[in-house]
């Protein structure tokens, strides 16, 4: 039996599988561009069509970020002029107001002055009824005047009633009931006008339908003067208008 010796080389098979490895690659790669070429595919055209997109996708970057600065201007310059007109339309409705306040004052004013009715003296020149923002809960104006050649001192006493409607019965609450001080009239005393406000509360399932306002001089050579006023029915503001105004000699 013969013994044969062959030399263990490992590493000269390890370097031949790598080196066919790599000429695997290397040949695989270059039918790849082989194929590429066939196929019409330029390699300087490709990159300079890569650039041009590149420069074209910075220049669009650009005009993005352009176009949101000026849609953030235009927004804020929107935002301003929307405050400002805003500002404008308040302060337009507060000059409205003005001018119908100083309208009111110069026909009360006039009133006094020139009265339609110099030979009545005294009498009511103004009443008014405006909710005070709560439920059931109003305020009352009201302005007494008597014309400026009469200089004696006048006066006497208001009372204040409201007709209406609770639980389907008639019903009249004097302004001991609905006010929150529970004063049964009012003081006067003036030469030329003066001004009485107060709270009155309605009370819950009452329909108010007419105010009546009772002037009682104290000189009882004047007579009474009574003011039947229509309620307007509102429940945010409520101006009442003159219905009915009767005079009784006399004072109570």
């Amino acid at each position: 039996m013969n013994l044969v010796v062959k030399p263990h080389r490992p590493w000269l098979t390890r370097m031949l599988l790598g080196l066919g490895i790599i000429a695997l690659l290397v040949g695989g790669w270059t039918l790849f561009d082989y194929g590429r070429y066939l196929a019409g595919y330029n390699r300087a055209e490709c990159a300079d069509e890569r650039q041009t997109l590149l420069a074209v996708r910075k220049k669009l970057e650009q005009d993005v970020d352009s176009l949101r600065e000026q849609k953030a201007l235009l927004e804020r310059a929107a935002q301003i002029e929307q405050e400002a007109y805003s500002e404008l339309d308040t302060t337009l409705k507060e000059l409205q107001g003005e001018i119908l306040e100083l309208k009111e004052e110069l026909a009360f004013y006039r009133g006094i002055v020139s009265p339609q009715d110099a030979s009545s003296g005294l009498h009511l020149q103004r009443f008014k009824i405006e909710s005070n923002g709560e439920p059931h809960r109003y305020r009352y104006k009201l302005v007494l005047t008597q014309v400026l050649k009469n200089d004696r001192m006048a006066t006497g006493k208001v009372r204040l009633s409201i007709d209406g409607m609770m639980h389907n019965q008639p019903k009249t609450l004097t302004l001991k009931a609905l006010s929150e001080k529970r004063v049964n009239e009012l003081n006067y005393r003036f030469k030329y006008f003066q001004k009485l406000e107060g709270n009155l509360k309605i009370p819950r399932g009452f329909t108010p339908f007419r105010v009546k306002v009772q002037i009682i001089p104290h000189n009882r050579k004047r007579n009474s003067i009574e003011k039947t006023i229509n309620w307007s029915g509102q429940e945010t503001e409520n101006h009442v208008r003159n219905e009915k105004e009767t005079e009784t000699d006399g004072a109570n």
